[in-house]
Order: structure tokens, then sequence, then C-alpha cells
């Protein structure tokens, strides 16, 4: 057996699903944040808050158009939600695979959104009236390009992949914070006890 089908034959999973594997934990910190879906209006109103700033770093880290952060924006506003101000400083990623790992985790929040939509407008939200990040976001096609995107990796160097999944798994640290943070911001109100 020559040194290239030894190579192949013993290589770790796919860029997928190494990646995949390799934040499993911190996924299901996120997932967790809203594991009730957005049931109520404040669940909703955390998730925008707090989706709205990791929008905003994301597209600062990958330097891309604020596509994203701006369907988010014109929902906070329709609600009138407060935006959460930056936590830091936040520059460009260092490389490409630190990008596309971040890319990744966003990207990757379409699949969530497909499901999260459906909670919006049963609390009466559709594009036009605070849910616009969530109708596009899940009907975009970011996934699938980011899919691509790995695939064109194929066999990535060890160091590649590492710096994928750095950018990958400080993302889902920062979308947590986010989500704690908003959470923080809007607290949900005191059970009143009933009168005596």
């Amino acid at each position: 057996m020559n040194a290239i089908a030894d190579k192949s034959s013993v290589d770790a999973p796919g860029t997928r699903q190494f990646l995949r594997a390799g934040t499993a934990d911190l996924h299901a910190r996120v997932d967790a944040c809203f594991a009730g879906g957005l049931a109520s209006r404040l669940a909703y109103g955390r998730y925008l808050v707090g989706m709205h700033r990791f929008a905003a770093d994301h597209e600062i880290v990958v330097d891309a158009l604020p596509r994203l952060s701006f369907w988010l924006a014109a929902d906070l506003q329709q609600l009138r939600l407060t935006p959460l101000p930056p936590s830091g400083y936040r520059g460009r990623a260092a490389d490409a695979e630190e990008r596309l790992g971040w890319d990744y985790v966003m990207a990757g929040s379409s699949l969530g959104a497909r499901y999260l939509v459906r909670g919006a407008q049963a609390l009466g939200h559709d594009e036009g009236a605070g849910a616009r990040f969530l109708t596009r976001h899940a009907a975009s096609s970011d996934w699938s390009r980011v899919l691509e995107r790995l695939d064109a990796y194929g066999d990535c160097a060890e160091a590649a992949r590492a710096r994928l999944l750095q950018g990958a798994r400080d993302a889902f640290l920062l979308v947590e914070s986010c989500f704690q943070r908003s959470f923080g911001a809007m607290p949900a109100p005191p059970i009143q006890e009933p009168a005596a």
C-alpha cells in the first residue's frame, strides 16, 4: 500500500464531520439557551437581541457586508428592542480557515432558523413584522455555500483543520455569550403571588 492510500484510509472524518464533532459541546450549550424554542415574546426578544450582537460581530470577524445584522436591526426596531453593545473589540480573523469556521456557525444557524421561524410566526411575526431575519435566513443558501467551501478543503492539513475548528469554537463561544447577555438585559418579570 502506498503512502497516499495510507493517508486516505486513516484520514480523520470529512471536514464538516470534524467541525461537528469538535464543536458538539458548545453547540449543545447554545441550543440549551432556547431549549423550548421561541414560545414567548420574551424568548423571541432575547433571541433577536443576542443574535443581532452575534451577527454584527460575525460580520466584523469575517469582513462581510452587514446583511444579517441589518435584517436583525430591522426586527429590533419594529419590536422596539434595544440592541446589545459590543463586549470588546472585534477584529478580522487572521486567515481564511478561521473565517470559514466562523461562517460554519453563522450559516449553520440557518438550519435552526427553519425551525425557529415557526415559533416567531405563532407569536404573530412574519417577514414584514418582526421576523425579517428568521424568514430570510431560513430561506438563504448560506449553508449550502459553506458546505461547498468545506468540501473544497477535502483532506486539508492538520494545521488548517485546527484553524477551522478554532474559528468555529470561537464563534460558538461568542453566540453563547451574546444569548446569556440578552437574558441579563431582558430578565423575566417577577412572578406575582396570588392575593390571599
